[in-house]
């Protein structure tokens, strides 16, 4: 058994102990925002449907090789408010990647999304619908 000096020694000893990893204490690196590489029409697209409301979730599927996700996503919004009469929990599908146009968004934050409804009756959006829910 150890003495009680001892044992203080031990804990004050462990307590002192300090990581010397300089990328523990580095300080964070910002990311750069990426140069606008998607090209969209000028024209408004027909049909599409604005929804607005809360970010609260995310479906991420895994890419056909089982080990890395699919660049496509949706994200979960509960709609407060749309002008296709759309409420409720709702996917939107869409890629993150910039080549493809994609976007993301931030979970607890409320977004105005422009939406299309693809073939399978599935909303869609991408970088160029969302610069037409600000029209």
């Amino acid at each position: 058994m150890l003495s009680i000096g001892a044992g203080l020694v031990f804990v004050i000893s462990v307590l002192g102990v300090q990581s010397t990893d300089d990328a523990l204490s580095a300080p964070p690196v910002l990311r750069k925002v990426p140069a606008n590489t998607c090209t969209c029409a000028d024209v408004r697209e027909p049909g599409i449907i604005i929804l607005q409301g809360l970010i609260v979730d995310a479906e991420v599927t895994l890419a056909p090789d089982r080990l890395s996700i699919n660049d496509r996503q949706a994200t979960i919004m509960e709609v407060a408010k749309s002008t296709g009469g759309v409420k409720g929990r709702t996917r939107i599908w869409h890629t993150t990647s910039e080549k493809t146009c994609g976007v993301t968004f931030d979970y607890g934050r409320t977004y105005k999304v422009a939406v299309r409804r693809a073939e399978d009756g599935k909303f869609e959006t991408d970088q160029c619908l969302m610069r037409q829910a600000g029209d």
